[in-house]
């Protein structure tokens, strides 16, 4: 395929179909075009973080989540990304800062800033029922339902260790 053909919305179409079938790679590579045409495309940043997020690339992800936020302050669901990757990195105080507007949001989204909160706190236990309970309701954002039943995998893991 020649992506040079297409226009952004075609190429983040694209992407949005590449991150469904779990090709980061290729995700990746097409929101970077994007960037490259359109710098300030704050819909491809905070995707291209969530994809660096999800390879590993924590530095990255923070960074570009990060840039985000400065443009759009208000952007809740980046805010509790953010959150959720500081805590997974261990960067509990700052976790707390970017969770304060997530908190009184709709559940499951409030719901698991809760337990993010108290996971920053160092409370795994805590953490993991506020986030299994949240699981159990409806999902309007499956890919953040793994996310947090990995989050949990991870806390107990770290607890049991």
């Amino acid at each position: 395929m020649n992506e040079s053909r297409l226009d952004n919305p075609a190429l983040l179409q694209l992407a949005f179909a590449a991150i469904a079938q779990a090709r980061d790679v290729e995700a990746v590579r097409l929101l970077k075009i994007v960037l490259e045409r359109d710098p300030g495309n704050l819909h491809a940043e905070y995707l291209l973080a969530i994809q660096h997020a999800q390879l590993g690339l924590y530095e990255r992800a923070e960074e570009r989540l990060r840039a985000v936020l400065a443009a759009v302050p208000g952007f809740v669901v980046a805010r509790f990304q953010l959150a959720q990757l500081l805590v997974m990195r261990g960067t509990a105080k700052d976790a707390r800062e970017w969770l304060q507007p997530v908190l009184g949001e709709t559940p499951p989204l409030g719901a698991y800033a809760q337990g993010l909160l108290a996971a920053a706190e160092g409370d795994a236990a805590g953490a993991c029922a506020l986030i299994e309970a949240a699981l159990l309701l409806p999902q309007p954002i499956a890919p953040l339902a793994g996310d947090m039943r990995r989050l949990c995998d991870q806390l107990r893991e770290t607890a049991a260790a």
